[in-house]
């Protein structure tokens, strides 16, 4: 991690910097190949694509993980602070008993709940700024996002592209991902592993059971090569067999990789099955849902009260990456009606964005009735520095009638990190059409970038 880095000195994308013949050209072969880039990406846009990759630097992108891992570590610092247990830290958060699945008070906090994770980032003004961090093995995308890299790299090479600008995909998150299973749980060759989904929630497809099952046929088979034997369930295909084992159709289940949010669960035979091995020790997860505490934006306010506890080098990175939070009581409505233009409001412990408000995109009376429901609840909130996205020019097809147009629009950037190893990156870029929150019911696009090394 070098403090000296000059984050600034370049666009964080750098498609401006190639020449116009050269981005005319890529942005003809988009318009070729969009239907493949993006084939089964599941999104919430249903109108427009994006018809090129957005590209960064690799030594910035080597930065950026750096950053990441260093500021993850500070989270879980300023939890062990404050508390040495999952239910210590629980009970701090306000979090009710029983509302995170499989969670065991008793559990030690410490670096095997930062295995697996991704932030959410805003470049602005060239700087990245870590506004929360997803922490656990339910961070989403991962198989769109190296799918959407991967095939935009393909289309460099297809068209003689990569003969004009020499660019690669990020490391692969999906082999990453393995990897860190593989050490956390310690898996021996023939090892089974099985993943395990939800499909009750609200994302495009998510109900399509053998639609998602064929579209993790390739994931099993990159699961062979780390000696993996992979099999794939919806919770509610888990049960018991006679001798309390959980099995998945009648196979054994030992260790479980947790693609789900542990969170407002369904209550139905395979929930209860998979709770009880868990409980009982005769299965095991990726990720311990422990880490869904540590994603609480309550840390963020605590690394902030922590600022002078920390060595200067953490003060600066922190002062620089990571935008003022702090915890919203009635004390501090006052003030934060004066600076509404100045803050966002969001629930400490939501996620994909529900309940945010940007305090200048929104009117004053809705401003203060958020502020005031936010005071009279039962959750949590804070309040963090606005920090207005940094926009960068894209050019979209329209699915059905092919159209083409440029925008300026908004983007969010998400390294992965699978045991402490930075791997792809989750890019929100914003619609057009909507505002500046980059979650997906507000039409983002799902993408993955190219990491450029030389441009010729």
């Amino acid at each position: 991690m070098d403090l000296s880095y000059d984050w600034r000195g370049r666009p964080f994308d750098a498609w401006q910097e190639l020449p116009a013949a050269t981005r005319e050209k890529v942005v003809a072969a988009g318009h070729e190949d969009w239907r493949r880039v993006f084939d089964r990406v599941l999104t919430f846009n249903r109108s427009w694509r994006p018809l090129r990759p957005v590209l960064i630097d690799r030594g910035r992108y080597d930065e950026l993980g750096r950053v990441m891992d260093r500021l993850l570590e500070l989270v879980l610092q300023t939890a062990l602070r404050r508390a040495t247990t999952a239910g210590e830290l629980r009970k701090l958060l306000g979090t009710p008993d029983g509302l995170i699945e499989y969670l065991d008070d008793d559990e030690v906090l410490g670096e095997h709940l930062i295995q697996s994770g991704r932030p959410d980032v805003l470049i602005s003004d060239g700087i990245p700024k870590f506004v929360e961090f997803n922490i656990g093995s339910e961070v989403g995308c991962v198989w769109d996002t190296e799918g959407v890299s991967t095939r935009f790299l393909e289309m460099f090479r297809s068209h003689g592209l990569d003969e004009l600008v020499l660019v690669d995909a990020p490391p692969s998150p999906v082999d990453q991902r393995y990897r860190a299973i593989v050490d956390l749980l310690e898996l021996e060759p023939g090892s089974r592993l099985t993943l395990v989904l939800r499909t009750e929630g609200d994302y495009p497809g998510s109900d399509n059971i053998p639609a998602i099952l064929k579209l993790l046929d390739p994931f099993i088979d990159r699961g062979k090569a780390f000696g993996l034997d992979v099999d794939v369930a919806p919770v509610h295909w888990l049960e018991s067999d006679e001798q309390g084992r959980l099995v998945n159709q009648g196979r054994l289940v030992d260790s479980v990789f947790r693609l789900f949010v542990c969170t407002d669960m369904p209550q139905n035979p395979g929930q209860a099955a998979l709770k009880a091995a868990v409980e009982a020790g005769t299965s095991r997860l990726f990720t311990s849902s422990a880490g869904w505490l540590l994603a609480n934006k309550i840390l963020l306010t605590w690394l902030w009260d922590d600022i002078e506890l920390l060595d200067a080098d953490d003060q600066e990175l922190v002062r620089r990456h990571v935008p003022w939070s702090r915890l919203l009581t009635a004390d501090a409505v006052q003030d934060a009606t004066g600076r509404q233009a100045e803050l966002v409001l969001k629930p400490a412990d939501e996620y994909g964005g529900s309940g945010v408000l940007v305090g200048h995109e929104c009117p004053a009376d809705e401003w203060r009735a958020g502020l005031a429901e936010a005071t009279s609840g039962d959750g949590s909130f804070l309040l963090q520095d606005y920090v207005r996205p940094d926009r960068l020019t894209m050019d979209f097809v329209n699915v059905d009638s092919g159209e083409q147009l440029q925008a300026e629009v908004p983007y969010s950037v998400g390294q992965y990190t699978f045991g402490r190893q930075a791997a792809g990156c989750f890019l929100r870029v914003g619609s057009h059409e909507h505002g500046e929150v980059l979650n997906l019911k507000r039409a983002v696009h799902v993408t993955g970038p190219l990491l450029v090394d030389d441009r010729r």
